[in-house]
């Protein structure tokens, strides 16, 4: 192999796929990248077995060629590389790394890295059969809808491995649109993008159940990118087009719980506060809030609700009257303190709606405004201890 690139360009491919390399790989040729390239472009893939990824990016291609290289030393190297042409060049195996460093052209760099046999790493999964959308043609679901799909659900996701379903966001298309779901028994967050689809959808529903690394990963594919996204939802894996960059991860087995049967449908107390006296004051509540329960108290009426939390271990106490409109009878519940906040980062409203039930039953949290085709909410379990 032997390739002329801009810097820019390379540093941009290492970028998107350095994500993806293991830090506590399952095979150590798994900490490489795999770097191909022909025609009139190279070729960067990275894999941990579960998510593979690669992307495209130009280059001038003298000789092609394959070559694996060591991730994380690479991207260093390159990092640290001003902006200009480098030459890259497979010599016995030794990917060669060469080029002017320093702005007048007078000061040359070479670096070389110890190459891995392309054979050594895992196959890229070929092409995948099931149901495809292209999201370019769905004005409602553009990439940074996408992404702040990603974004408001993923954080709900379970980190315990003693149930694999929840430790993944179930996403699931039909005609009426797109679906994001995850819980981890004690938050559960929803997000539907309403959108025709029946041009696109044939099947009735098509589920998937998506790790919460892979969703991490697509998030940032999304977030950097506005080009015409696709999504193919294969039997066993699921794969995400965005520009030149493909990512394909495989799914986790299901079925999915059956989270419907946990919504509220009756929770007739309302309340609804301005986010920015809110958040911050649930922020410092919560400072003295216990290191065992993460409990912080909300009491409910007329005009306000007040916050209050007590830390047995510092003797502490904390409380504060924040503004609101509330509608119902006065109630005191109370909800751990960071899954409230993760909540209330991602409303992305200027307002918060409340609706409650009991002092022991399930809050539905809504944004006070959203698009006409997004519908949106979390539910948030309360602590029964009231200490």
């Amino acid at each position: 192999m032997k390739i002329t690139i801009s810097r820019n360009e390379l540093w941009k491919g290492i970028d998107t796929v350095l994500d993806t390399v293991p830090t506590k790989p399952a095979l150590p040729v798994l900490t490489n990248l795999l770097l191909s390239a022909d025609g009139e472009e190279l070729v960067l893939a990275a894999s941990d077995l579960q998510t593979s990824i690669r992307t495209r990016v130009p280059a001038q291609v003298e000789v092609p060629g394959l070559v694996g290289v060591p991730a994380r030393t690479l991207a260093e190297i390159i990092r640290e590389w001003p902006d200009s042409e480098l030459k890259l060049e497979v010599c016995e195996s030794n990917l060669r790394i060469e080029g002017v460093l320093g702005s007048q052209g007078a000061q040359q760099g070479t670096y070389s890295l110890a190459g891995v046999p392309a054979e050594d790493f895992p196959p890229f999964p070929g092409d995948l059969v099931g149901t495809s959308l292209d999201l370019a043609a769905v004005p409602e679901l553009d990439a940074a809808t996408l992404a702040d799909m990603i974004h408001r659900v993923a954080f709900a996701v379970s980190r315990e491995e003693t149930r694999p379903v929840l430790t993944g966001a179930l996403w699931r298309l039909d005609n009426s649109g797109m679906l994001l779901v995850a819980t981890d028994a004690h938050r559960f967050a929803h997000y539907h993008c309403r959108a025709d689809l029946s041009a696109q959808v044939r099947s009735a529903t098509c589920d998937a159940i998506v790790p919460a690394t892979a969703m991490a990963r697509m998030s940032k594919l999304l977030g950097g990118d506005t080009e015409p996204t696709g999504l193919v939802f294969g039997d066993t894996h699921l794969k995400l087009q965005v520009g030149p960059t493909e990512l394909v991860t495989r799914l986790i087995e299901g079925p999915y719980v059956e989270y419907r049967q946990v919504i509220p449908r009756n929770n007739q107390r309302r309340l609804r506060v301005a986010l920015d006296a809110f958040l911050p004051a649930v922020r410092r509540v919560s400072i003295l809030a216990s290191s065992y329960t993460h409990q912080i108290r909300m009491a409910l009426g007329p005009g306000a609700v007040e916050l209050s939390a007590n830390s047995p271990e510092v003797g502490g106490q904390a409380r504060e009257v924040v503004a609101a409109e509330y509608e119902g009878e006065p109630m005191q519940t109370g909800y751990n303190a960071q899954y409230l906040l993760e909540i209330l980062r991602r409303i992305g409203s200027e307002a918060v709606i409340f609706e409650l039930g009991t002092e022991v039953s399930a809050a539905v949290l809504r944004p006070a405004d959203q698009l006409p085709s997004a519908d949106y909410f979390c539910l948030l379990m309360p602590l029964r201890a009231t200490g």
